[in-house]
């Protein structure tokens, strides 16, 4: 019965973490660049039982079966397939088409990689993330003083100007990663990169006047919802089960009439 308790009880946290990841997706669903999460679970490890035989005065284990104490979270991955662009016309918002990332910088001077281009000019001019996050380029921090005559080319050159007076200000730092599953998701829409295997791009086009969507598929989410509720709902109904048979068992059995 206990057994019974610790199965139903697994089952209730994971189908908990399954409807949190969901429900984070769908949060995240109009969000530029978001790259939905996806959980993974599998059995614990199985138990072997060992009954002691008794014979004589050599006892020995004898294997009688295996146990099993119900499914855990195994693993969270991230999806990193590209989701659909949309037209925006902003001269400062930007979207990617391949595996590459922005690099942007935080006021502490920590780099991050994002796939969310919708930048903005700031009030001293500087290039900044929707979180004001400095976005950067091969010669640090972005100052753009005319935005009217922007030109962003498709590998991230920056030109100011318009005829014979453009001018080449700077160049986008776009970073690809060979594994990208090495990237730690922080807050923010952030990625950081701990190993340190960010690498310049050399197969990621940037798209100036439009936006990356986010990857979550709505439909397909809340699908997911369904097997979900109805699980947790069975492990709940258990969970009583076995606390009634747990209590029958204490107060009943074995009482003397």
């Amino acid at each position: 019965m206990l057994r019974g308790l610790y199965i139903t009880m697994n089952s209730l946290d994971v189908q908990q973490a399954k409807l949190n990841n969901v429900s984070n997706n769908l949060a995240n669903q109009s969000t530029a660049g978001y790259k939905k999460n996806t959980l993974v679970d599998s059995q614990f490890a199985q138990s072997l039982q060992l009954a002691l035989e008794n014979k004589g005065p050599e006892a020995r284990r004898q294997p009688i079966g295996q146990g099993n104490l119900g499914n855990m979270i195994a693993q969270t991955y991230i999806d990193y397939v590209q989701g659909p662009l949309t037209e925006t016309g902003g001269p400062t918002e930007l979207a990617l088409e391949g595996n590459g990332f922005f690099v942007v910088e935080n006021e502490n001077g920590e780099l991050f990689y994002t796939r969310d281009g919708s930048f903005r000019v700031n009030a001293e001019g500087t290039l900044v993330t929707s979180d004001g996050y400095l976005v950067l380029g091969e010669g640090g921090p972005i100052t753009l003083e005319d935005t009217e005559h922007l030109i962003i080319t498709g590998d991230g050159t920056i030109l100011v100007g318009q005829g014979e007076e453009t001018e080449e200000l700077d160049k986008l730092q776009i970073a690809e990663f060979a594994d990208p599953n090495l990237l730690h998701k922080t807050d923010g829409n952030y990625f950081q990169d701990p190993e340190e295997t960010a690498e310049s791009a050399l197969a990621t086009t940037v798209v100036q006047g439009w936006l990356e969507k986010s990857n979550v598929d709505p439909v397909q989410e809340m699908i997911n919802i369904i097997p979900v509720a109805r699980i947790y709902e069975s492990s709940q109904k258990l969970v009583q089960i076995n606390d009634e048979l747990l209590d029958k068992a204490i107060n009943q059995v074995g009482r003397v009439k």
